[in-house]
């Protein structure tokens, strides 16, 4: 007898003050209250925040955990959630452990990149956050995606 695979989707829970979560995600500075402890991290993170039309979030998902100097964010792992969840809007943040949140030519190349798949799905990339030692980029921002 063979097998075949089911697909399983769950959640998990992730505790934030309720100033934070009961409001819409409109700013990059809001987005950063929420995932400000990955200036602690040692390597480098990719998470995606899943949102509705109305930037209220749906979930988050860490799509990608590299080494201190660089994460693989491929452009289908970072999708396939916010489509299975029926995101309208994403935003990514990942890290930079080394301490600088400026974004390198790579970050804006893949932020780019990503803004031009997400919206064949009809998915908007709002933002692509680099959080660093002691603050945050905005791609979106500094008008960079």
């Amino acid at each position: 007898m063979a097998e075949i695979k089911k697909l399983k989707l769950s959640f998990e829970r992730k505790r934030v003050d309720d100033d934070l979560l009961h409001v819409p995600l409109e700013s990059a500075e809001h987005a950063y209250q929420l995932f400000k402890e990955m200036e602690n991290e040692i390597r480098e993170k990719v998470i995606c925040v899943h949102l509705t039309e109305k930037y209220q979030i749906i979930s988050f998902e860490v799509v990608s955990i590299g080494t201190q100097s660089y994460a693989i964010a491929d452009p289908v792992e970072i999708l396939r959630g916010a489509v299975l969840v029926h995101a309208a809007k994403i935003i990514i943040i990942h890290n930079h452990p080394l301490g600088s949140p400026e974004p390198s030519a790579a970050d804006i190349k893949g932020a780019k990149s990503l803004k031009e798949k997400s919206a064949v799905l009809n998915i908007e990339l709002r933002d692509a956050i680099i959080i660093g030692e002691g603050g945050f980029v905005s791609l979106a921002e500094r008008g960079l995606i």
